[in-house]
């Protein structure tokens, strides 16, 4: 660095060597000496001054064409701040948009999850409340059934060959009752199909949010499809059971033992578009449910109204309903009840509540005893040892109420068992047939707790 700093002065001082400048005035002749320092600092001052004097000469003579340069570089510089301004005014507006968009879809799909979920929750626990009393029914008889020690169909006394052509002897009043021949619930129950009108789109939102929230529709839709599901099933099953006593239609006995205030229905006429947060799918969905729900429960309380239990729990069948060879007159007659073969003070239990209209001796059935139960329903036991309740006392379902004996017209100790409806007798094969059906559908549904 320091040999170039010599070389630069030793440069500056062969281009600059110490001069003299002569000065001739009147005759005579003076010199002035200039050396090189003086000579490179009149050369700088004379250079810049050059340098100025051109500027000033361009600026005065471009002053015009300078100053609209400037104007016109200022102009564009506003013009780009003015234009950015605008874009950023227009991503924030964008960016808003997205925001007040994004909060009114988020609280419409709060609001319709939230009314799903309160129907769901509604739904929910009446089939709880309902679930509940067909579980304390199902308990009900399935003590009974359990109870049972069925020794077999001794069949002691024989029944005719030939009875086509014969006078029929009976004698009690009868009535036809054949056979049902109906199978327990259907097998195949239609699934709900899913709607997915409800779903909202909402393209600012990440897709897992989106999937998220679809996914809780979905679940929330498969747990209202297992529900109808079962329900129908129950229902066919309940159903089922009214039909296999063979005495009344389902619709039939509801109208008749249910109160008129659990059939009523009434209100308001309220369009399903009109409801927000539910769109009509789901509301026809809930609306089959719940009406599904107050059946199911009907059917319920109509089966406890009907004497479908046994009433004697170590027995063995020794004569049917119907048709059959006299045990005394060695004729073809009418059997009114089903008899039940058992040893000589064999508990006999009511079949359904009710209230005793009769406890006493009653010619050829002996020593009997005779419920009604409402509804047109009336039990009948017959031959009996000992009867332990009395005439106008009220008595519970399975209360003991006496025992099995040989009174009466009787060739051995059993108990003669009928069940009236509306004046007639009907066969007590099919109630008890049906009684068995809830014992099953108990069964089921205690091996498959989902439904």
């Amino acid at each position: 660095m320091f040999n170039i700093a010599i070389k630069v002065k030793r440069a500056l001082l062969s281009v600059f060597i110490e001069r003299q400048l002569y000065i001739r005035a009147r005759g005579s002749v003076s010199y002035v000496p200039l050396s090189s320092r003086s000579q490179i600092a009149l050369s700088a001052f004379f250079l810049g001054f050059a340098a100025w004097f051109s500027f000033a000469t361009v600026n005065v003579i471009f002053k015009d064409e300078i100053a609209e340069r400037k104007d016109r570089e200022f102009l564009e510089m506003q013009l780009a701040y003015e234009n950015e301004l605008r874009r950023m005014q227009l991503a924030y507006d964008d960016l808003n948009s997205q925001i007040v968009l994004t909060r009114d879809w988020f609280s419409e799909t709060t609001n319709s999850l939230e009314k799903k979920h309160h129907e769901l929750t509604r739904v929910l626990e009446q089939n709880a409340s309902i679930s509940s009393e067909l579980r304390q029914m199902q308990i009900a008889f399935s003590g009974v059934a359990k109870r049972n020690n069925k020794k077999g169909n001794l069949d002691i006394i024989g029944r005719a060959e030939d009875t086509a052509n014969v006078t029929l002897e009976s004698r009690t009043e009868s009535g036809d009752a054949p056979a049902p021949t109906v199978a327990l619930a259907n097998e195949g129950v239609a699934s709900v199909g899913r709607h997915d009108e409800d779903v909202l789109a909402m393209p600012y939102l990440p897709e897992n949010i989106s999937r998220r929230i679809s996914t809780l529709g979905t679940r929330q839709r498969d747990l209202l499809d297992a529900l109808e599901e079962s329900l129908d099933h129950k229902i066919d099953e309940f159903e089922t059971v009214i039909n296999l006593t063979d005495v009344l239609t389902t619709e039939e006995f509801m109208a008749r033992v249910l109160p008129e205030n659990e059939l009523a229905v009434g209100g308001p006429y309220i369009p399903l578009q009109g409801q927000p947060g539910l769109n009509s799918s789901l509301h026809q969905q809930l609306y089959r449910i719940s009406t599904n729900l107050d059946r199911l429960s009907g059917l319920s309380k109509s089966l406890a109204k009907i004497p479908l239990a046994l009433p004697i729990h170590d027995y063995s069948i020794t004569s049917d309903f119907g048709v059959r060879l006299d045990p005394f007159k060695k004729r073809a007659a009418f059997h009114s009840g089903v008899d039940f073969g058992a040893t000589t003070g064999t508990p006999v239990h009511s079949t359904l509540g009710g209230t005793v209209t009769q406890a006493g001796y009653k010619g050829p059935y002996g020593l009997v005893i005779e419920i009604d139960h409402g509804n047109g329903f009336k039990t009948r036991y017959g031959h009996l040892a000992r009867s332990r309740v009395r005439t106008g006392q009220r008595v519970e379902f399975q209360q003991h109420i006496g025992d099995a004996g040989n009174s009466g017209r009787s060739t051995g100790p059993h108990l003669h068992y009928e069940i009236w409806f509306d004046g007639k007798v009907r066969n007590p094969a099919a109630f008890l047939d049906a009684g068995k059906q809830i014992f099953n559908i108990a069964e089921t549904h205690s091996a498959n707790p989902k439904q």
